[in-house]
């Protein structure tokens, strides 16, 4: 997990390097009623959390939390969803700045097998949204179409 965690964290540091200040404000149609500083914020904001007080201060959190998996078994339980988080929202972050993401085999792989452990618990409480509809018709997608579908995101 810690290898497909760092490949997520490098993805997710790879978007960021490519913003400018004025996308910040940019609303990210993925995750209505947030803008691109909303869903880093947020990113950050769990990161934080799940490194608790002692290693919160960390220059970069995503290393600090990569170093941190094998040792400690709470990060490890939460390393698929924080993987999850990293993913999505960089595929979000691209989406809103009008940038074409591309998911390598592996991501591709690693979102396939969440979604199918998962089932319909991606749904419950605040999950994800389900997409319905033509919404929800893969027909016409790529791989990485149909890897995003039921985490509720389509472009």
């Amino acid at each position: 997990m810690q290898a497909t965690y760092v490949r997520a964290a490098d993805l997710f540091r790879q978007v960021l390097s490519e913003l400018r200040p004025d996308d910040l404000e940019r609303p990210v149609p993925s995750c209505p009623g947030w803008t691109v500083s909303d869903v880093v914020t947020h990113v950050y904001d769990n990161h934080v959390q799940a490194l608790g007080p002692e290693r919160a201060d960390a220059d970069d959190a995503m290393a600090a939390y990569a170093l941190a998996i094998p040792d400690e078994p709470d990060l490890a339980r939460g390393a698929t969803f924080d993987t999850l988080d990293l993913t999505l929202h960089a595929w979000d972050i691209a989406l809103a700045c009008g940038v074409e993401l591309r998911f390598g085999d592996d991501q591709l792989a690693f979102l396939e097998a969440v979604a199918i452990e998962a089932g319909d618990r991606l749904y419950v409480d605040e999950g994800f949204a389900r997409l319905e509809g033509e919404d929800a018709n893969p027909s016409g997608l790529d791989r990485q179409g149909i890897a995003l579908l039921p985490f509720g995101r389509r472009r």
